[in-house]
């Protein structure tokens, strides 16, 4: 559980630091509001695995599992996508309250 709250918290971060990015990007073109989507981030530090794994799940999966579920994934913006992903995993890895439960 304590890997969970790691990594989720990680995984924040890296959507706090996209949240910056489209915020300076932002403020650079004079207001007009710039939002890079997941997808955008990912081809543009590294174009050549995300059509690897365009390629294997078109293949293994079904071309149809590409174009509306992970296609539709990777056009939501990145501070977003990382910021849902983060939190789903930083609450799954949360520390529980002991239940005690008294019988008489």
């Amino acid at each position: 559980m304590f890997i969970l709250r790691i990594v989720g918290l990680w995984i924040l971060i890296l959507g706090f630091i996209a949240l910056v990015y489209d915020g300076t990007k932002t403020m650079a073109n004079d207001g007009n509001i710039s939002i890079t989507s997941l997808g955008g981030h990912w081809t543009a530090l590294n174009e050549a695995s995300f059509k690897f794994l365009e390629n294997l799940i078109s293949t293994s999966l079904h071309p149809l599992v590409w174009d509306p579920v992970f296609q539709w994934a990777f056009l939501l913006p990145a501070w977003f996508a990382l910021g849902l992903v983060g939190s789903w995993l930083y609450w799954i890895g949360r520390k529980r309250k002991k239940i005690e439960i008294f019988l008489n």
